[in-house]
């Protein structure tokens, strides 16, 4: 199976299904992940500081870790906070999805606050209308009006703590945030983990999926 994870910015794609992404690169699937935004970031009002050099530098190391291929498809120009619903880049990733034979999109949830995630998974969501499954993540925690509705679990028990060493790599995050911020994600995997049996699980929301029985 070839799968792609899309994310507005370096770390969501280990954030929102890290887990689930190391454990399909160990069952021999080809996991890609595509970033959308140069994740730059200058937040004078909070003391945040992240260059387009370290965050690449950051993802390289954590997608090592989850046996995860970075692809660049031209969208790195755009900075924090500018990521909009660009043609040009749905198409690229259409391409990518037709070339590639994807048949299982990790997208953003739709309704999330943040303005680049909300960008990308419209993005990911027409470029990927072919699809046959499509999961969506979160990777973030504001509360939104909309309830994000997680009914998609994936036991990610023995591939936690590659999620743990891939998020580790995100030192200016860390450094700007704090390890709470990570601590919040692990806190929601056990809690998930714990509603279907497990230790820890990542959960989607489904846009759709296909379910395999041969």
């Amino acid at each position: 199976m070839n799968v792609l994870a899309v994310g507005a910015h370096h770390d969501d794609i280990e954030l929102g299904c890290g887990g689930t992404l190391a454990r399909l690169a160990r069952a021999g699937h080809r996991t890609f992940g595509v970033v959308l935004t140069n994740s730059e970031t200058h937040y004078e009002f909070r003391g945040i500081h992240r260059s387009r050099a370290d965050a690449r530098r950051e993802a390289e190391r954590a997608a090592e870790v989850l046996g995860l291929t970075l692809v660049e498809l031209g969208g790195f120009g755009h900075d924090n906070g500018t990521l909009a619903y660009d043609v040009e880049l749905m198409r690229g990733l259409e391409r990518f999805i037709d070339e590639q034979r994807i048949s299982l999109v990790f997208s953003h949830w739709g309704h999330d606050l943040n303005t680049d995630h909300e960008a990308a998974a419209k993005l990911t969501r027409v470029a990927s209308r072919r699809v046959p499954s499509v999961l969506m993540y979160r990777s973030n925690w504001y509360q939104t009006e909309q309830p994000f509705n997680g009914r998609f679990f994936v036991d990610i028990s023995d591939t936690v703590e590659l999620k743990r060493k891939s998020l580790a790599c995100f030192e200016s995050e860390l450094s700007n945030r704090g390890h709470d911020w990570i601590e919040s994600f692990f806190d929601a995997h056990r809690s998930a983990g714990f509603a279907i049996g497990k230790r820890y699980a990542e959960v989607f929301e489904p846009l759709r999926y296909e379910l395999f029985l041969g």
